[in-house]
């Protein structure tokens, strides 16, 4: 990450003919630190990045293209801090695609495995419903999607131990509730199989509540569970913002008028969160603009 910004940092410098010196000027620091930031030796802070942008004339978003895939710019203080569930809390993606394919070539054994594997890396956001009917419509496969539904569900049971934390999830709660921030996961996710995810992962008592859109018959991006948290919180929607990693969980956000970050964690070696989404929270959390 630290490179991806740095490079980016002084592909904008040479585009706008500002030399280190001159940027060093603006910053507030050395010309050495400059070089240190554009060959990645550096990580540069998010106040750091809001001046170069500034002079630049530029957003931040700038200088993560490529590793998010959306996010509106947070303006105010956060208190309360919801998150989705696979792939941006937990490193699920390879398992689910996995299982996905299990289930189908156990009903159709002329079906490709990786394929479907395949297929199932190029979609997000989707509920698991909706990704049965999107694949098997994609291979032409006429099958009874309640009965793989079943099948799947007992494969994820019985391995559910296989979804895994991304690295600095821990970290990032436990900072979060020392600083008395009100968390919580609003997801596409069934409720049952959730609750054996955060019993294997062993994180449910950071969250106050953990809400399935799916099984509020809600599912995103209508916003109807997350205005209906907003609404028994008792806080204003300018105090939370919703961490996602798919278009489906942008609109989600914007349909409920909240800030957002959404982001993609296998572009970043699974390590987004350690490295950038800190950043961002801490900047919010102390109120800095």
């Amino acid at each position: 990450m630290e490179n991806y910004i740095g490079k980016k940092l002084k592909e904008l410098r040479a585009k706008s003919g500002i030399t280190q010196k001159e940027l060093a000027k603006h910053l507030g620091c050395t010309e050495i630190m400059i070089s240190r930031y554009e060959l990645g030796v550096s990580q540069i802070s998010i106040q750091q990045l809001e001046k170069i942008a500034k002079v630049f004339k530029t957003q931040i978003a700038a200088f993560f293209d490529g590793s998010t895939i959306g996010a509106s710019v947070p303006h105010s203080f956060k208190n309360a801090f919801v998150f989705d569930l696979d792939d941006t809390l937990v490193d699920g993606r390879l398992f689910c695609g996995e299982t996905i394919a299990r289930v189908i070539t156990n009903v159709n054994p002329s079906v490709n495995f990786d394929a479907v594997v395949q297929l199932h890396e190029s979609i997000r956001g989707m509920t698991i419903e909706d990704l049965y009917i999107h694949i098997l419509t994609e291979l032409g496969i006429k099958a009874d999607v309640k009965q793989l539904l079943k099948h799947d569900h007992s494969i994820q049971e019985e391995n559910i131990d296989k979804m895994k934390l991304f690295d600095g999830v821990v970290d990032i709660l436990e900072f979060l509730k020392r600083n008395n921030k009100k968390l919580y996961v609003c997801t596409n996710r069934s409720k049952d199989l959730m609750t054996k995810v955060f019993e294997a992962s062993q994180i449910l008592p950071y969250f106050d509540e953990v809400i399935s859109c799916v099984d509020s018959g809600y599912k995103k991006p209508n916003p109807y569970c997350l205005i209906d948290l907003i609404k028994r919180s008792g806080m204003p929607a300018n105090e939370f913002i919703y961490f996602g990693d798919s278009e489906i969980d942008s609109q989600f956000a914007q349909n409920a008028e909240i800030d957002h970050i959404i982001f993609d964690q296998y572009l970043n070696n699974k390590n987004l969160f350690k490295k950038l989404v800190n950043m961002f929270l801490e900047n919010q959390i102390n109120g800095e603009k």
